[in-house]
């Protein structure tokens, strides 16, 4: 694929960094890159698109401290008949970043990205757009000239901040992404490197020589934080029915108990947890993750399900780890499986639950996350 992947986001806290740095760092970069805007300011928007895409790359400037402190409510990049919601995040590497996306109608998505292109041109005139299209899919990276595409970890100084991106899927719809980063956080400058080490002794050397050479480490797995890592595992695990990731010890039912009213929750209750298992696959903050059998129905046969459930402290907290699941997802899909969203009502309490489905052609494999009052659940289920 042409352009940049797509990123796995952190969405925790920034990590500490030290202040006093910071105040001299941020002031600089801010000036350093202020005039990487010159036109932005003096541009005259006729549009609701013109003037969001303003104010975001106007934030981008000041690090969205204002987004970030949820002191001013961040803009869509929504047209007419296309809804494309953004959201505040992180990269990898702490560099905030604004990302909006959406999934649409393909025909809608060509409008978008044809508009979106256009006022971003406008806007920033100076830039360089690098642009590679294969029939309907198209990736942009555009920052000032000769500016590097960023790694999957994060960008820094001297990389392109903006990404524009839209994918067709199997089912007639598209993927849309844009995204801009931040270009005045410190976490923009790469660390120095390491101070080299200290010559070892004659004999020290002499002893490591005779000793065999030990195996080398594994590199290390960037562009996607633990959450990330560990759901990507459980997702992949999918191909043997788990046997990867479960362990012989049983779950106790009566943690299943305590779920809240969320449908799955009642039927799991129900089946008396039969046939469940831990597993070694722990995604942070839920209360529980296992490995269950699941009875076939008419139209597939018997499964296997890796299961996690987390109990938020409100209702706003539930939607917010509701959305974070299904973004996180949405990547680590394959692009010919069939997603959609809808309510359904708990049969036993009758509560309301919003359901995100991904489902594989042919069945064999889909994943299911809902949210209810409080109460999340994720469900990747493996049918024989």
């Amino acid at each position: 694929m042409s352009g940049q992947s797509l990123p796995c986001l952190v969405v925790s806290s920034i990590q500490p960094f030290n202040y006093a740095m910071f105040k001299k760092i941020v002031p600089v970069l801010a000036v350093l890159f202020f005039p990487l805007f010159p036109a932005s300011a003096q541009t005259q928007c006729d549009d609701q698109l013109c003037r969001n895409l303003k104010a975001i790359l106007g934030e981008a400037v000041f690090d969205f401290r204002a987004y970030r402190a949820n002191k001013t409510p961040g803009p869509d990049v929504s047209i007419e008949g296309t809804v494309v919601p953004c959201q505040i995040s992180l990269w990898v590497n702490n560099v905030p970043m604004y990302i909006c996306s959406a999934k649409v109608p393909n025909a809608d998505s060509q409008k978008w990205y044809a508009r979106a292109l256009q006022v971003l041109q406008g806007l920033n005139p100076t830039w360089q757009f690098q642009i590679s299209s294969s029939g309907e899919d198209h990736y942009v990276d555009a920052g000032p000239p000769n500016c590097e595409i960023p790694p999957n970890d994060g960008p820094h100084l001297g990389q392109c901040p903006l990404h524009l991106q839209t994918m067709k899927q199997s089912d007639g719809t598209s993927k849309l992404y844009l995204w801009m980063n931040s270009i005045s956080s410190p976490y923009l400058l790469k660390p120095p490197p390491p101070p080299p080490s200290p010559a070892p002794s004659k004999a020290v050397a002499s002893a490591a020589n005779s000793a065999a050479a030990p195996a080398a480490a594994p590199p290390a797995i960037t562009g996607c934080d633990d959450f990330c890592q560990n759901l990507k595992k459980a997702f992949e695990a999918r191909v043997g029915a788990f046997a990867g990731i479960r362990t012989t010890k049983g779950t106790d039912a009566k943690e299943n108990d305590a779920k809240g009213n969320a449908k799955e929750n009642v039927k799991e209750n129900a089946q008396g947890n039969d046939g469940s298992a831990e597993v070694t696959v722990k995604l942070a903050g839920a209360k529980q993750c296992s490995v269950k059998e699941v009875p076939g129905s008419q139209s597939s046969g018997l499964g296997t399900q890796f299961v996690c459930y987390w109990r938020e402290n409100s209702v706003s907290s539930a939607e917010e780890k509701f959305r974070d699941l299904v973004s996180r997802l949405e990547i680590l899909i394959p692009s010919n499986w069939a997603t959609h969203q809808e309510n359904e009502l708990d049969d036993s309490t009758g509560a309301e639950i919003t359901a995100w489905y991904a489902v594989e052609p042919g069945g064999k494999h889909d994943v299911r996350v809902y949210v209810s009052v409080e109460s999340v659940g994720l469900h990747v289920t493996a049918r024989n």
